[in-house]
């Protein structure tokens, strides 16, 4: 390969090569501004994403430090912000609570390999195609789990907010165990976690779209080395590492990671899942496009790096980028900006969160779930289609009976069902002429279309397989039988089929000799050349007569006997 091509292979696997030449300075000042005020935002939220996960404050800005570097180098969108995400903190959680056994080393060790196996387990996923495993986790489901995980993190904050230590369980139980231990709450720490959501309200109220998260901890802090708060028994963050992670492999045994595969799995389609449909929404709004194999790669890559920093694992998450983007960044440069300022804040600000109160990280989780909660879109998922509702309340209710891996899983399953329950019984579509374009539509949706005397038209689904054919057989025979015309000859339109298989050649076959013994003729319109090849080698024309490609539905008609001509005068 010539050193032109090779450039252009780098450029295709690190776009970081194509883009950075070619910013200019003026976007480089976006990109700088929409850094700083990102890192405003992250920086907070990071730190208490690292406690919801279950594992050390500062693993949060690991996460963020070296995972924006990594996406900025490999990934395609312009403005989504890899790092830690609330959902996949929860998810995190669950698994090394019970592995963990309560060594901050190990639990460390835990989140560190979930990543690395996101990231191996990616990037080897872009050689399988697995970009469209994503695919089947529908906007549909995503709009129920978000939903139903922004009321089950809630809960799992709540304890934090009271001031009250335990609990464990479903949305339910966590919310049944703050109920029942609410004469235990205190008091001061109630006060501090609801003055930072009453703040954290009026400040987006105020100033919509703006990073003020920064300016709640700062307050915080400031009011809890004042008051002495941490001696009123206020839970502090603490002493946080300064310095930069040392890049090491996660110190396990086989035996532990084969025990988290399962979560890392459900980790990686979640992560890539929300990652895409972010990119996706910013790429349509901007007017350029993501490549979605890529994106996986850039994912994988990210997940590595954020495993190596021992952190846990990252995505692109929908409120980080919007800051991002309403910032005004143009491209990764701005992911650049923020993870040196996550550098900095490491090197010499780690002590300035000492006396950051823990109720105003569960603050901080609480209203990045509120941003999760789309219950206007399950209302009018329910006016559009009640089968969509369907999967996506039963992702919803998922979620909070059975905790944030269940319920996807739940959901994933259930969607699968629903999808099976569709291809195998499709509609038949009764078609009639119009008479003033002389075209065949679906009569049910739309009136005044005449009918061919004698003869019935129908338009079967785009794909005629082994485990549809026969209902499709059942449902054209069950038409014919209804009809209140002695019928002549039955007309199906495979227009739109792209495929039929061996099976569904046996069921044409069958159902040829079927109307042949009520008396009626069957004929095929619409034909594509592949078709009829198959169904020549599956021998259908013993049974169907000669099969001609492309033939339409007049044509199919003026070879039949003389009813149907006054239908052609008409």
């Amino acid at each position: 390969m010539n050193p032109i091509g090779r450039l252009h292979s780098l450029k295709a696997w690190i776009p970081l090569l194509g883009w950075l030449p070619a910013t200019t300075t003026a976007s480089l000042g976006l990109d700088f501004i929409a850094g700083l005020s990102l890192a405003a935002f992250v920086i907070p939220e990071s730190i208490a994403y690292a406690t919801l996960a279950g594992v050390t404050p500062v693993s949060g800005l690991y996460c963020y430090l070296v995972a924006g570097v990594a996406y900025a180098a490999f990934g395609t969108s312009r403005q989504v912000a890899v790092g830690p995400t609330s959902s996949l903190a929860v998810v995190v959680a669950a698994s090394i609570a019970a592995l963990g056994g309560g060594d901050p080393a190990r639990v460390a060790a835990l989140a560190a390999a979930i990543a690395l196996l996101v990231g191996i387990m990616s990037i080897v996923g872009r050689f399988l195609r697995l970009a469209t495993v994503a695919y089947f986790i529908s906007d549909t489901m995503l709009f129920g789990f978000k939903s139903g995980a922004a009321l089950y993190i809630a809960s799992t904050q709540l304890p934090k907010l009271f001031g009250l230590h335990g609990g464990s369980g479903n949305f339910f139980e966590r919310v049944w165990y703050v109920v029942h231990s609410l004469p235990q709450t205190h008091v001061p720490t109630l006060l501090v976690g609801v003055t930072a959501v009453a703040l954290f309200l009026w400040l987006e109220h105020r100033f919509p779209g703006r990073p003020t998260t920064l300016i709640v901890v700062a307050l915080s802090i400031v009011v809890t080395k004042v008051f002495d708060l941490s001696g009123a028994g206020v839970a502090v963050v603490g002493e946080l590492p300064s310095g930069l992670p040392a890049l090491s492999l996660p110190d396990l045994h086989l035996g532990d990671l084969n025990a988290l595969l399962p979560t890392a799995f459900a980790c990686l389609v979640l992560a890539y899942a929300e990652g895409i449909s972010t990119a996706r929404s910013f790429a349509q709004k901007h007017g350029y496009e993501i490549d979605p194999d890529q994106e996986l790669t850039a994912l994988g890559v990210a997940n590595v790096a954020a495993g190596l920093a021992q952190g846990f694992p990252v995505a692109g998450g929908m409120s980080q980028s919007a800051v991002n983007d309403m910032g005004g960044a143009s491209s990764p440069a701005a992911l650049l900006v923020t993870s040196l300022a996550v550098a900095l804040t490491l090197l010499f600000l780690a002590g300035f969160f000492h006396d950051l109160p823990e109720p105003v990280l569960g603050a901080i989780v609480l209203m990045a779930a509120k941003h999760l909660v789309r219950i206007e879109d399950l209302r009018n998922l329910r006016k559009v289609s009640r089968g969509e509702y369907g999967i996506a309340l039963l992702a919803f209710v998922g979620v909070l009976c059975f905790g944030i891996l269940d319920g996807i899983l739940l959901a994933a399953v259930g969607s699968l069902v629903r999808l099976i329950a569709i291809v195998s019984r499709p509609p038949i579509a009764v078609l009639g002429r119009d008479p003033a374009t002389g075209l065949f539509f679906n009569r049910a949706l739309r009136p005044g279309l005449t009918d061919a005397p004698g003869v019935l038209v129908l338009r079967v689904p785009e794909r005629m397989i082994y485990f549809n054919a026969d209902h499709i057989r059942r449902a054209i025979l069950e038409l014919v039988d209804g009809s209140t015309q002695r019928l002549l000859a039955v007309i199906l339109d495979f227009s739109v089929v792209s495929a039929i298989d061996v099976t569904a050649g046996s069921s044409l076959r069958s159902l040829a000799r079927a109307l042949r013994l009520r008396g009626v003729v069957l004929a095929l319109a619409g034909l594509r050349d592949e078709l009829v090849q198959r169904l020549r080698a599956v021998g259908a024309e013993e049974e169907l007569g000669q099969l001609e490609a492309h033939r339409t539905i007049e044509a199919c008609l003026e070879a039949l006997p003389t009813p149907t001509q006054k239908f052609h005068s008409a």
